[in-house]
């Protein structure tokens, strides 16, 4: 049975998005290729179809995650997205949040072309914050607090070290 190109695009679609999902909520080591395909729908041999390696899924989900999240930096004001970031909604939703908070500490681990990858949608946004902020130093110590404040927000044991990580965080920023 011949499957239509709109049917590919969209299997296609799927394995990018819970590679994206389970990426984030475990890492680039603890995700199989055999889960990612299970988590849209498919067959590991149907996610061979569109990716040769676990490492070219990894590359194409990191690109892709990273991409969606600049875009959504660029749709907010700042002060509605810094909220929306440093917020324990946020905090809680690992699996849908940034890729910045749920996988830098893993990227040093791995292959090099995800490595590369990252660092191409980490520069890809430092870009666009450095223009919106009106210089490099500001775009990078701001994701930098951001980031950071997230990652320690998630490591609080408990809501009221989560919720003073994140006020100071918001406060610096919005200054």
């Amino acid at each position: 049975m011949k499957v239509s190109k709109e049917l590919v695009a969209r299997h296609r679609e799927n394995l990018l998005e819970a590679a994206g999902r389970l990426l984030r909520k475990r890492g680039f080591e603890r995700v199989g290729v055999a889960e990612v395909a299970a988590a849209a729908g498919l067959t590991h041999g149907a996610l061979y179809a569109h990716f040769p390696s676990k490492e070219a899924l990894c590359r194409e989900a990191v690109t892709r995650m990273l991409d969606k999240s600049a875009g959504a930096a660029d749709r907010k004001a700042r002060k509605a997205y810094v909220e929306a970031y440093l917020s324990p909604s946020h905090v809680r939703r690992r699996e849908s949040g940034c890729p910045y908070t749920a996988l830098a500490a893993d990227v040093p681990r791995a292959p090099a072309k995800v490595r590369a990858a990252f660092s191409r949608g980490l520069e890809h946004s430092l870009d666009r914050s450095t223009k919106r902020l009106g210089g490099r130093d500001r775009a990078i110590v701001s994701m930098a607090l951001m980031v950071g404040a997230v990652v320690l927000a998630r490591a609080a044991d408990g809501p009221a070290l989560r919720d003073e990580i994140l006020t100071a965080a918001r406060r610096d920023l919005l200054k």
